[in-house]
């Protein structure tokens, strides 16, 4: 425990005389001593007193909110002398240049190591609050304060926990007033890992100057959770049915997606993401299965006779005939935005490759008498031998071979005889 001023049993010093009066009448000295060690006499004690007083109140004055006492004890001891020697001067001189000014404070540990002297616990706590709001808002500590907050709804984020690495302790204490830490040095000292220097002046030191490069004596920990919605894909089933032509299929329930909640835990470690991971998982919606229809029928290669146009749309632009000095053998088709050419029935490929002036060109044998020819394609999407159903892509409308622009040639045989197209189809 620190020291206070004392004053000691009085002394007194006989002189020979041999009466209470004579002892009486001598002047009085007071010996001053800074714990054991003797600094002088003087004869007005109240003035060393004052002085002390003085020294103490400007201190208070000047560190307002700390509590001082002196390090070193300084007590007096009284006694009758012949003459006196007044040694007041080398007293005070003394006082201002031995005594110590000491400072209650709250000690800081961080791990078990000593971080920094606070004026107050409150100031001590502080320190760590400010640490933490390097990464996370004063508003969300403020709230943590408070209590467990609740969990977030749906598209909120929320810090459920703020909280430090290593263990901290406060334990009170008595220092030297220079060895006491304001909040912001005490700061510094936690994140540059500084923990309070055991002997010289780490200032002036080479280990001083290369513990600012350290780790932080703590590092902040954040618990976050995040609710969000994520949609659950859908299923698609496959169903087959001898409804529909091989190679064809169509949707007999359309699938949706469907949604669940998600509850997501994430902790940082000073602001780094280390950890993250779902607590919960909710589904709000369930998911509908695509239920398709893939067809198992196999495809006639014997055609109905009834034909269907062979394009998209389009217009008739040169009809079965002569033209230009020879005999046009069918019809030619242009005038679409979709170049697509489709079988006019059921059939068989017996044909389809580039022949000199049909340029791309596919021949159907549909098994009744009847073949079709299209001519002048950009591309040929089927091949000699394969089956196709009425109304099937055989390829892209062209202007291959011998064409003045992007059209189909279309013809209709019965028997090895020409027939006009337009007996058997239109626009």
């Amino acid at each position: 425990m620190w020291k206070k001023l004392a004053v000691t049993a009085i002394s007194v010093v006989s002189v020979g005389v041999g009466t209470a009066y004579a002892e009486s009448s001598l002047p009085t000295v007071y010996h001053v001593y800074i714990d054991e060690q003797h600094v002088g006499t003087v004869e007005n004690q109240a003035e060393v007193k004052s002085e002390l007083r003085e020294r103490m109140e400007e201190a208070e004055e000047n560190h307002e909110g700390l509590n001082l006492s002196y390090m070193e004890e300084v007590s007096f001891k009284e006694q009758k002398v012949l003459s006196v020697k007044d040694e007041s001067s080398n007293v005070l001189d003394s006082l201002q240049n031995e005594l110590t000014l000491a400072a209650d404070v709250v000690r800081l540990h961080i791990n078990g190591e000593p971080v920094a002297h606070l004026p107050s616990e409150e100031k001590a706590e502080k320190v760590l609050e400010t640490v933490k709001e390097e990464y996370v808002e004063e508003e969300e500590l403020e709230n943590l304060e408070k209590g467990t907050p609740e969990l977030p709804d749906l598209g909120e984020t929320k810090v459920m926990d703020v909280g430090l690495s290593a263990p901290v302790t406060m334990k009170e204490d008595q220092v030297m007033l220079s060895q006491v830490h304001t909040v912001e040095e005490a700061v510094s000292r936690v994140e540059e890992g500084r923990p309070y220097p055991s002997s010289h002046s780490e200032t002036t030191s080479f280990m001083g100057m290369m513990a600012k490069s350290q780790k932080p004596l703590v590092d902040v920990v954040i618990t976050e959770k995040e609710r969000k919605e994520e949609q659950v894909p859908h299923k698609v089933q496959m169903k087959k049915t001898d409804e529909l032509f091989k190679g064809e299929s169509e949707v007999k329930q359309e699938g949706e997606d469907g949604k669940r909640e998600l509850l997501i835990e994430r902790t940082y470690r000073n602001g780094e993401k280390i950890k993250e991971k779902t607590v919960e998982r909710e589904v709000v919606k369930e998911p509908v299965t695509k239920i398709a229809l893939q067809g198992t029928k196999k495809v006639p290669s014997k055609g109905t006779g009834d034909f269907t146009w062979p394009a998209v749309g389009g217009e008739i632009t040169s009809e079965q005939g002569e033209r230009w000095g020879r005999y046009h053998k069918g019809i030619d088709i242009a005038g679409v935005s979709d170049k697509t050419i489709k079988a006019a029935d059921n059939g068989k490929v017996v044909e389809a490759g580039y022949r000199n002036s049909f340029g791309n060109k596919v021949v159907i044998d549909h098994g009744n008498g009847y073949e079709t020819t299209y001519a002048h394609l950009s591309s040929i999407d089927v091949k000699k031998g394969e089956t196709v159903k009425k109304g099937e892509k055989l390829g892209v409308m062209g202007t291959t071979g011998r064409s003045t622009g992007v059209h189909l040639h279309f013809e209709i045989h019965k028997e090895g005889s020409l027939e006009n197209p337009l007996s058997h189809v239109s626009p």
